[in-house]
């Protein structure tokens, strides 16, 4: 009797195929927002070159419209999709974690600047005055 085993992914590796089928998603999308550029430019081009519009021309730019809007929806669907993933979200949240972390130590370090600062001003401040009354009272 064989004993096969199914290779296991490791945590890490699974949430790097997320993220390569994420990106690979957000390539296609690229990809298609390029195609209808190009496709509404030559649109547009073509209808500039011409005095008049024909209802060809106006079903076409329809259809083309009507295409932006299916592959619109596409893309919303597969980013929906795709956050509804549990690693998706798992990674979301730990991305939340490490920016608080990240944000009260930044802000903490920030107050400590800003207060060590500020008691440098006060003593620039207060030794000022001091000189001032100095020279007050020796004149």
């Amino acid at each position: 009797m064989v004993d096969e085993k199914l290779p296991v992914r490791t945590e890490q590796e699974e949430e790097e195929r997320t993220w390569r089928d994420v990106a690979q998603s957000w390539k296609k999308v690229g990809k298609e927002v390029t195609e209808l550029g190009e496709r509404l430019s030559s649109a547009f081009r073509e209808g500039w070159e011409t005095d008049a519009v024909t209802d060809e021309d106006a079903r076409r730019l329809a259809d083309r419209l009507k295409q932006l809007g299916e592959k619109m929806n596409r893309a919303v669907d597969s980013v929906r999709e795709e956050a509804r993933d549990p690693d998706t979200r798992s990674k979301a949240k730990q991305t939340m974690k490490s920016t608080r972390a990240a944000s009260t130590d930044l802000l903490g370090e920030l107050q400590e600047t800003l207060s060590e600062g500020f008691a440098e001003v006060n003593r620039r401040v207060d030794d000022l005055v001091e000189k001032r009354k100095a020279r007050k009272a020796g004149k």
